[in-house]
């Protein structure tokens, strides 16, 4: 038996903000970041909550364990009725860490999670995983829980509107990958098929549309959803190497996630398609999905997928070596048994199509170089 389970209340479109105004007389915990508690969108925010709101800005790129940590003493000293989250991955993540640590310590707020995304990227708002650093180690530590489902996600285009290009980029290749991985998933079902192959047709028909004009709101709209929509599909169906070698690179050198999993994507489907007749057979369907197949057979609807994803990686300014983001390959090339080990453990690693080697992930890599 499989199961898919669809769990958060979704409002989107222009205007959708306006549905804070239902928290308006509660007591808010806003956890958000600094940079964004300077901006408009958050006085926009701040007029639709009431006057018992607590923001808690201090949330950065990669949120640390004794990050959350401060955060959860916050949150128990409060003791809010709901939790809004309002910014990208790092900050959903960091409010659904915060959330899953104060139950855990016997008081979690009773309206849950409300969470505001401010990227078309992460997918945070619908998935029951969070990503936490471990400082000590480097570490990516995925943590994954039901409890850090959020019970009502609203997806405004105009919070995303003001994006820069790069940001977009990254989180916008974030998002096919999500949707990708999910899709040759092994957990993978008709209902997360579903839910993957339509993101992929949004994202391919908008991401480039929002790079170029960003301003442009029936494109972010369209890509906002296709955002949770793959994450939709992976909370479902898990993902794959793609997503742990990303984790594991990302713990280490300072290159964003979504770029990391945009320069890794080629490579992970060379070797799926490579090694798994379904995962090939899956990549060439989504090259004809999205109009790039240009071949007779499988093998060529693959190798179409691939090219059709470097060229949007290029288009895009996603460089396929670290040494173009400014990362050492001698740094790199010292801690490849490392990030390998690290990627095999990693909770996205089961699910990928293929069962990979430590050799194998370190063969990856050092296509990166």
């Amino acid at each position: 038996m499989s199961t898919f389970s669809l769990h958060t209340e979704i409002h989107f479109g222009n205007g959708s903000l306006e549905e804070l105004r239902a928290y308006s007389t509660d007591r808010v915990l806003l956890v958000t970041d600094e940079f964004l508690a300077t901006t408009g969108l958050f006085a926009q925010v701040l007029h639709y909550l009431g006057p018992d709101t607590t923001v808690f800005k201090e949330v950065v790129p990669n949120p640390t364990v004794s990050l959350i940590a401060k955060g959860v003493a916050c949150y128990l000293s409060i003791e809010p009725a709901v939790v809004i989250a309002l910014g990208g991955g790092s900050s959903i993540d960091a409010a659904k860490a915060m959330h899953k640590a104060a139950l855990d310590s016997g008081f979690g707020a009773p309206l849950g999670l409300v969470v505001v995304p401010t990227t078309s990227g992460s997918g945070s708002e619908v998935t029951s995983f969070a990503v936490v650093t471990d400082e000590a180690t480097h570490a990516k530590l995925p943590m994954i829980s039901r409890d850090m489902l959020p019970g009502v996600a609203i997806l405004d285009p105009q919070c995303v509107v003001g994006v820069p290009p790069k940001v977009t980029a990254d989180s916008g290749m974030d998002v096919l990958t999500h949707a990708v991985e999910a899709y040759v998933s092994t957990a993978a079902s008709d209902f997360s098929d579903a839910c993957a192959e339509k993101s992929v047709h949004l994202l391919c028909a908008n991401l480039q549309r929002c790079y170029d004009e960003g301003t442009d709101l029936s494109a972010r709209e369209r890509m906002h959803n296709a955002s949770t929509l793959a994450a939709m599909a992976f909370n479902n169906s898990n993902l794959g190497i793609n997503h742990s070698l990303a984790h594991a690179l990302g713990g280490h050198f300072p290159v964003a996630h979504g770029r990391l999993n945009a320069m890794l994507m080629p490579h992970v489907m060379a070797y799926n398609a490579d090694r798994s007749e379904r995962a090939a057979t899956k990549y060439a369907w989504l090259a004809h999905l999205v109009g790039k197949s240009t071949g007779p057979n499988v093998k060529a609807g693959v190798l179409s997928f691939i090219t059709a994803i470097e060229k949007l990686n290029k288009a895009l300014g996603i460089h396929p070596r670290l040494a173009d983001e400014g990362i050492d390959p001698a740094e790199v090339r010292a801690k490849l048994d490392e990030m390998a080990e690290q990627a095999l453990a990693d909770t996205c690693t089961p699910t990928n199509p293929v069962a990979p080697t430590h050799q194998d992930l370190v063969t990856i890599l050092r296509q990166l170089l």
